[in-house]
């Protein structure tokens, strides 16, 4: 057939068809089509003896095959992320700031019978704060990454018993923290 900087429109609806069915396999969602831009969202994922949720959101009709390889790095890495997100927590535990208003806002509020149930199986040798941090879980991982500034968002939660307030971690496309606070 002929074709002419393709204008052989046989041939041309060949090419979209391939283009339209590129899937590339992400980590806990499996595979993703790149021409269907949109929500995905996956439950009781296990990462680090947390159950979290993921879900993941792309602006747009395709998918950016280089945006999909920056979601695969954050969601391969996930578990380091958060052991160094945790890490960070401990070592903002004595300084001003979200995390150890976080913690201090938990000891204050929660009556000392229900705190001390609560933490009678962490390190009784540790102060209150890092045995409420012991007992901080990961609890959502949301991904939007057409955002301006690819983020990828952490919820953290001492316990949904005891508070509504979680910890709010952004990261940016090379899954260090932008910024941490606190929401309910």
């Amino acid at each position: 057939m002929f074709s002419f900087f393709g204008c052989n429109p046989k041939q041309n609806q060949k090419n979209k068809s391939k283009i339209t069915n590129v899937t590339e396999n992400l980590p806990f969602f499996g595979q993703i089509s790149r021409s269907h831009g949109g929500y995905y969202e996956v439950e009781n994922v296990k990462i680090n003896d947390n159950i979290v949720s993921i879900d993941l959101n792309f602006e747009g009709d395709k998918i950016n095959p280089k945006t999909l390889e920056n979601v695969r790095m954050i969601l391969n890495n996930i578990e380091i992320i958060d052991k160094k997100v945790k890490n960070i927590f401990r070592d903002y535990m004595d300084e001003k700031g979200m995390v150890s208003e976080y913690y201090k806002f938990h000891i204050e509020e929660i009556d000392n019978k229900t705190l001390e149930d609560f933490l009678k199986d962490t390190n009784q040798n540790l102060t209150k704060e890092l045995q409420l941090l012991s007992k901080t879980k990961l609890t959502r991982i949301g991904l939007s990454p057409n955002s301006p500034k690819f983020l990828t968002v952490l919820d953290y939660r001492v316990s949904s018993e005891l508070s509504a307030d979680i910890l709010v971690v952004f990261l940016n496309d090379k899954g260090g923290i932008e910024r941490i606070t606190i929401e309910s």
